[in-house]
């Protein structure tokens, strides 16, 4: 029998530790309060679905290399470059929440992807960014009055 991929379940495992923390964080939180969900009660779910999917993903890949009697194919990293830029740009997204506010980050990210990772014209990152950023705020901090970061400009 020929043995998994390793770089897969190196990810599989770490998915599962990230989904484990999660859930154990959402845990402590209220899971239902009086109006509905609380504050644990996605975070609980998402960390159990990571952790489901991710044991599920090492449970099928392993039965596949033990029909198959070969090994899976070496990992291509050729397409892991947008992915990680992605993630990187998520993550300063994430950091500049709160002195920017929601709108001007999320424009950003949408600005970013749409120009760098997907190659689009500056027109259509601007376009995309300044649209969607706008529906998002008008949607979620207007209409549904959820309370979201905003920056010094008040959106």
């Amino acid at each position: 029998m020929k043995s998994l991929d390793k770089s897969e379940l190196i990810a599989a495992l770490l998915l599962i530790a990230l989904g484990a923390f999660v859930a154990m964080k959402a845990w402590d939180w209220p899971y239902l309060t009086k109006d509905g969900p609380g504050p644990g009660f996605f975070p609980l779910w998402i960390g159990g679905l990571l952790v489901g999917l991710s044991v599920l993903l090492i449970v099928l890949q392993h039965s596949a290399a033990r029909k198959s009697g070969k090994a899976p194919p070496a990992t291509s990293w050729k397409g892991a470059r947008p992915v990680l830029v992605g993630w990187v740009a998520l993550m300063v997204a994430v950091a500049l929440l709160k002195p920017a506010g929601f709108a001007v980050a999320y424009a950003l990210l949408a600005a970013f992807l749409v120009r760098v990772v997907f190659r689009q014209s500056w027109f259509a990152a601007l376009m995309v960014s300044v649209v969607s950023a706008a529906a998002f705020w008008l949607v979620f901090a207007k209409l549904l009055r959820v309370q979201i970061p905003a920056g010094p400009w008040g959106f």
